[in-house]
């Protein structure tokens, strides 16, 4: 496959994906909850750190700080020292900050714009958010979707294949209209447990429609 195959097998492709995420879900404690502060507290955790590392620490910061009041107020270094855990220091005092402005509000905001503008937040954490939390749709594009669409397309990829317009586009084309959050969490995993850096083609649903896939086949 090429790019433009890739994109007239854009809808067998996200359905795949979709019917492939309903059932391998990852079941994350954050997919559940119905706290925005801290849905978008996950997303910040996640950001190059695995999963399985961010779980235990996301749930004591949940179970410590409900809300953004509650991290905002907190003694100096606590909630920080939680964050360090995961190896983000430097991201530590944007979670306070960002518990700071949302304690008035207490809620993220919806729009993409408006996270965008929150500290620590950026176009990924935004989008992963607004799609899989608040019920917008939004298109997800991280180093994992970005591997997996270069390998169906036969693209070669680095750090800045992400801000391509030709990526952007297909990835928008592969997200569904209405399906889109079991869609992102389903290309989520797929590309985290079976189009890793050691694919697993023989487990993947789209495998037919892949361009690296049919030839290692």
């Amino acid at each position: 496959m090429n790019r433009a195959a890739v994109r007239v097998n854009a809808r067998r492709i996200s359905r795949a994906v979709t019917r492939w995420g309903r059932s391998n879900f990852a079941d994350y404690p954050w997919r559940h909850t119905e706290n925005g502060w801290l849905a978008l507290v996950a997303e910040l955790m996640l950001q190059r750190t695995r999963a399985a590392s961010v779980a235990p620490v996301w749930q004591e910061f949940a179970d410590k700080y409900p809300t953004p009041e509650d991290c905002a107020s907190a003694p100096p270094g606590e909630p920080e020292e939680l964050i360090e855990r995961l190896g983000l220091a430097w991201r530590a005092p944007l979670l306070r900050s960002l518990a700071q402005a949302l304690s008035e509000p207490g809620a993220p905001p919806d729009g993409h714009a408006a996270l965008q503008g929150l500290p620590g937040v950026g176009d990924y954490a935004a989008a992963a958010y607004r799609s899989l939390h608040a019920g917008r749709r939004a298109v997800i594009v991280d180093a994992n979707v970005v591997r997996w669409i270069c390998r169906m397309t036969g693209d070669d990829w680095d750090g800045e294949t992400r801000r391509k317009r030709w990526l952007r586009e297909l990835s928008a084309e592969l997200t569904p209209r209405t399906t889109f959050r079991d869609y992102n969490y389903g290309v989520l995993d797929l590309t985290m447990t079976v189009c890793g850096r050691n694919p697993k083609c023989k487990e993947c649903p789209v495998v037919t429609m892949c361009k690296t896939g049919s030839e290692r086949d």
